[in-house]
């Protein structure tokens, strides 16, 4: 490698930092675009999802569950963050896979929309993920069996490094009325 390519990386950042301070200097910012949509990722027994990042206010432990008696199985309880009260889905029995995810070894999505505080029971948070628009699968009705009663609520896949990732609508989900007949 040349010295010119080895230094080729400073340049730009160099160039970059230059630019940012001009414009600053006029009272405007410099921004970047970052390779795509910013997502959460997840797995539900062994299923890759994901959804936008805004959808979800935090990522946290499911302690001091509070059982709520007479709710379907897949209403988890309650959990207090922050003084305020989640309920906890469990997306596996949700979605029909018919084993529970174990709740003090599993991770909480805390939803960002404060109208409904609702939390969703995963088995395990990758963290952030981005896709290609190249990866994405032209159609979702092979999976639907995989999907099974998350189906009506995954409007996207892709398909990178070898893995399926399926984008969870947590709009349509939480506006849903399977979801919030908890009873």
């Amino acid at each position: 490698m040349t010295q010119m390519q080895e230094n080729a990386p400073y340049e730009v950042l160099n160039t970059m930092r230059s630019e940012a301070i001009a414009l600053a200097a006029q009272g405007l910012t410099y921004s970047t675009q970052s390779a795509g949509v910013k997502n959460i990722a997840y797995v539900i027994n062994g299923i890759n999802f994901y959804c936008d990042a805004t959808d979800v206010k935090e990522v946290s432990v499911c302690e001091n569950l509070m059982v709520v008696p007479q709710t379907k199985a897949w209403m988890r309880g309650l959990i207090n963050s922050k003084g305020v009260l989640y309920s906890v889905t469990d997306l596996s029995l949700f979605a029909g896979y018919g084993r529970a995810i174990q709740a003090k070894k599993g991770h909480l999505l805390l939803l960002a929309d404060d109208a409904v505080q609702s939390s969703l029971l995963v088995n395990r948070v990758i963290g952030f993920r981005y896709f290609n628009d190249s990866d994405q699968m032209s159609d979702l009705e092979e999976k639907q069996e995989v999907l099974d009663g998350l189906s009506a609520f995954v409007d996207k896949g892709f398909r990178t490094d070898g893995q399926d990732w399926f984008r969870l609508d947590v709009r349509a989900l939480l506006a849903s009325e399977q979801f919030r007949e908890v009873q």
